[in-house]
């Protein structure tokens, strides 16, 4: 008997050669809430109480913008994935991306992305160890079946498991923005991770789901 998958989602999977010195140099973190905790009184958390949400972005979450080559790169690869997809080129651009630095017992609880279609993340540290916290993505499919059963050490399943973002330096992942994603407790030295997300700028016509930024960008907002 054969066995058909008919169903899935389309992550992303990829490496870039490139030298990360100078975004290895940026010290603008984000904290989650554990660090915050930890580090109080940070200057991430002082500075989202103090500065318009719009200064507080331009700092933390805009990172890549002081890194258009790097930046570039990664949407060239992301637009060549998504070409292969939809057979056509949307022109995706990241909108925003930061930088995160797990240390020794930090974990990133289960969360997504909104206002955005597909999410990301690149590893840029020196050096990851065995030991460093994956990435999990959390699978979907799961949460729509109606039958529960338990499941087996060393038996993948695509309807149950959840999928590893493995690091390691020049990796790059790519997934829809909807998915939950989440870690174990990190060992060990820190890791450094630059997540980004990305929409789309070309025109989408799609019936009543259409889009079109030309719509609405010579307009007074």
């Amino acid at each position: 008997m054969r066995q058909m998958i008919p169903f899935g989602y389309c992550v992303g999977v990829d490496h870039i050669d490139y030298d990360f010195k100078h975004l290895r140099k940026e010290t603008d973190f984000t904290l989650n809430n554990q660090q915050a905790a930890r580090q109080a009184p940070a200057k991430q958390v002082m500075d989202h109480e103090m500065m318009s949400g719009e200064d507080f972005s331009n700092k933390y979450l805009r990172i890549l913008e002081k890194h258009p080559r790097l930046r570039d790169l990664i949407e060239a690869r992301f637009n060549m994935f998504m070409y292969r997809i939809h057979n056509f080129d949307y022109k995706f651009k990241i909108t925003t991306s930061w930088i995160v630095k797990l240390y020794d017992g930090d974990v990133i609880q289960p969360h997504n992305h909104n206002n955005c279609y597909y999410s990301g993340i690149l590893y840029y540290g020196k050096d990851y160890p065995k030991n460093s916290a994956e990435l999990m993505l959390r699978n979907p499919i799961e949460d729509t079946m109606r039958n529960v059963f338990p499941k087996v050490e060393d038996n993948f399943n695509v309807m149950k498991n959840d999928f590893p973002v493995v690091p390691s330096t020049g990796a790059l992942y790519f997934w829809p923005s909807q998915i939950l994603h989440y870690s174990a407790p990190h060992e060990g030295e820190p890791r450094y991770s630059c997540p980004f997300n990305l929409v789309p700028t070309a025109a989408v016509f799609a019936g009543d789901s259409s889009q079109n930024y030309k719509w609405i960008t010579n307009q007074n907002l």
